[in-house]
């Protein structure tokens, strides 16, 4: 039997692959905390300037792999895997208030990147620590990933915005049947978006703000350099005042055109912002990692500012973002349709869904 088998659309791998892949992606995770404690310039590297630039590529792409064997999720569902959790299932408003709930964490924390995370590997580290807890606190009382993987974590709500356009569907390597644990499971939801919520004013509001708001608050989040001195309350208010602001303003542009637009054109209108959202990113983010960015000495992975030539910057910017809009925006739509992993066999009656 092939390793890999392609069928309707979707990707298959051997369970014991997947496993292979979550433990070792488990390992290197603690192997990052424990750099970013003991050997803070190292760690800061490796997390903050090689995997999370990765990162949005791959929920651009591939966001039912990453599902899969996210670290932060493997240890959300430990409690579960050890017996020690005692589960309930988690109500529809709960979830909205989580979601909206990790929309605020992120937006807290991303800021917070200038002022002590993108220079402090402890910092980090202890951030890092603090969402396992929250994660394992989540996997010992609600169902699966119910809490933290589908509601709580601020990634989560990136990969709603990001995630609409698979390349294809996978496996769901954590469920091996469907309690039904979270309504709208982000995992088996075709096209799935920031902006598709219940009448849940909560959830609303989150989906609002990420979906109109983020590709304001990402550029406005590029104006602002690391700050390596003392932190007083004017680089406080700068951090976090750039990337509200442009967000706000964002958000106020989006619901302003969604106010005459049908259903369909609300749905480009909404993978048009996503794919702003991310061409943003990367727009700033790649000559950044090579000592060109906007602020040369920020966010950088190699210096080879004195080598590249003078078009790099543009010519990186431009690429990246045509490949985003022609993937997100062009590429055909029938394509996109697609869910992040196959839904496994109800555990109950389908009837009772």
């Amino acid at each position: 039997m092939s390793s890999i088998a392609t069928k309707s659309n979707a990707v298959s791998l051997p369970a014991h692959v997947w496993k292979i892949a979550q433990i070792l992606l488990w390992l290197i995770g603690v192997a990052i905390v424990a750099l970013l404690f003991f050997k803070e310039e190292i760690g800061i590297m490796v997390f903050w300037n090689f995997l999370i630039p990765v990162a949005p590529a791959i929920l651009v792409v591939f966001p039912g792999v990453w599902r899969n064997i996210c670290p932060m999720s493997s240890t959300a569902l430990l409690p579960k895997k050890l017996k020690l959790a005692r589960v309930r299932k988690i109500s529809l408003k709960s979830q909205g208030t989580l979601y909206l709930l990790g929309v605020i964490a992120l937006l807290a924390i991303v800021p917070l990147r200038h002022l002590q995370l993108n220079i402090n590997g402890p910092a980090t580290a202890i951030m890092l620590l603090a969402a396992a807890l929250m994660a394992i606190i989540m996997g010992m009382f609600v169902e699966w990933r119910s809490g933290w993987c589908a509601s709580a974590c601020p990634i989560h709500s990136v990969e709603r915005l990001y995630g609409s356009t698979p390349l294809f569907t996978t496996d769901n390597a954590h469920c091996s049947s469907c309690e039904q644990c979270v309504s709208v499971c982000p995992d088996a939801t075709k096209q799935m978006t920031s902006a598709l919520t219940r009448n849940i004013t909560t959830e609303r509001i989150a989906g609002l703000v990420m979906t109109g708001g983020f590709f304001g608050f990402i550029w406005g989040w590029y104006q602002v350099p690391d700050y390596r001195d003392a932190i007083d309350l004017s680089t406080i208010i700068s951090a976090y005042a750039w990337p509200l602001a442009c967000g706000s303003a964002s958000l106020f542009v989006y619901l302003l055109i969604k106010e005459f637009l049908n259903t369909k054109q609300t749905q480009f209108l909404n993978r048009l912002f996503a794919t702003a959202s991310v061409a943003c990113y990367y727009w700033y983010r790649i000559p950044s990692l090579f000592g060109v960015g906007i602020y040369p000495t920020d966010g950088v992975l190699i210096d080879l500012s004195a080598t590249l030539p003078i078009w790099f910057p543009l010519a990186s910017q431009l690429l990246s973002a045509s490949f985003f809009v022609w993937f997100m925006m062009i590429r055909p739509h029938k394509k996109a349709k697609k869910s992040w992993s196959i839904r496994p066999a109800y555990a109950i009656d389908v009837k009772n869904i």
